[in-house]
């Protein structure tokens, strides 16, 4: 099957934050920021060679495997398209990198306001969830998806090259949601190679597709399906956030989620919590 591809996504430069709050965050429109992260450490010193130096004898569980890192990247740096290596992505780097944050510190000015860093937040933790992505050529994330929580979702490329294929919300009937249950993946195996025996709606889809460069930071809206294939040897880092544009969605994503390991009580609890987080919108905007 040969996806039809719809109109590319902008690369801007030096654009002003509130003509991004206006044209991209209000508006659900995806961009690629090509100078967001210019001021990062992490995008001249963050390379394979990086990880392999410094990190060798660390450990890396992928796919619920464990491997040394320095044989993760060289396996990353033999990786080839019909054979790649595995792929370690969604890694907590407060979790496992701690040292590594101030690296990547300050975020990106458009990833504000970001309601997840309020003191009101419900939560101890930061549900920003700055993650680390390390991929070979070949490799692909296992799924079609769009960010957990309805989040809006920041990708920071610091090495390598990816391809990015991406719908919008609209097109949801089309992708087949429901895989494992989860309402934000889809069952689709192959979006490339798709089965339209079984999933015939998905021959009407219209799939966007970007490449993202070092130093480039490609924004994707809340509700938007994704997924991606590298190029080269990539790395990249992740990072989610939340605001009056998608707080609607938000707040019974989180409390199903959160309900599922608390009572009813507590459940309605943060419900109102929320509800009234989202009630002083015009205010923490301001703020944050």
């Amino acid at each position: 099957m040969n996806i039809p591809e719809t109109t590319q996504v902008q690369r801007k430069a030096n654009l002003p934050h509130d003509q991004f709050l206006a044209e991209h965050l209000a508006q659900s429109r995806p961009v690629i920021l090509t100078d967001a992260i210019s001021h990062w450490k992490a995008l001249t010193q963050w390379t394979p060679k990086f990880f392999l130096e410094r990190y060798g004898s660390a450990t890396v569980i992928i796919d619920g495997k464990s491997y040394a890192m320095a044989d993760f990247i060289q396996s990353v740096l033999h990786s080839e398209q019909d054979h790649p290596a595995p792929y370690l992505r969604n890694y907590l780097i407060e979790r496992y990198f701690p040292e590594l944050l101030p690296d990547i510190m300050p975020l990106p000015q458009y990833m504000r306001p970001n309601w997840f860093e309020s003191r009101l937040f419900p939560s101890k933790q930061s549900c920003t969830f700055l993650e680390l992505y390390i991929g070979g050529r070949g490799a692909t994330f296992p799924s079609l998806h769009f960010d957990g929580w309805h989040t809006h979702a920041f990708l920071m490329q610091l090495h390598g090259v990816k391809q990015y294929l991406f719908l919008p919300p609209e097109q949801t009937p089309l992708v087949y949601p429901g895989r494992a249950g989860a309402h934000n993946v889809s069952v689709l195996e192959d979006v490339e190679h798709p089965d339209l025996m079984r999933f015939p709606l998905f021959a009407q889809a219209t799939p966007i597709r970007c490449e993202l460069h070092p130093g480039e930071t490609l924004f994707v809206p809340a509700g938007w399906w994704h997924t991606a294939r590298i190029l080269s040897p990539s790395i990249t880092v992740s990072a989610n956030t939340a605001n009056s544009t998608n707080w609607q969605q938000l707040v019974p994503d989180y409390c199903a989620y959160m309900g599922s390991q608390k009572s009813r009580l507590y459940n309605h609890a943060l419900r109102l919590q929320l509800e009234m987080l989202g009630l002083l919108a015009p205010l923490l905007d301001w703020i944050y």
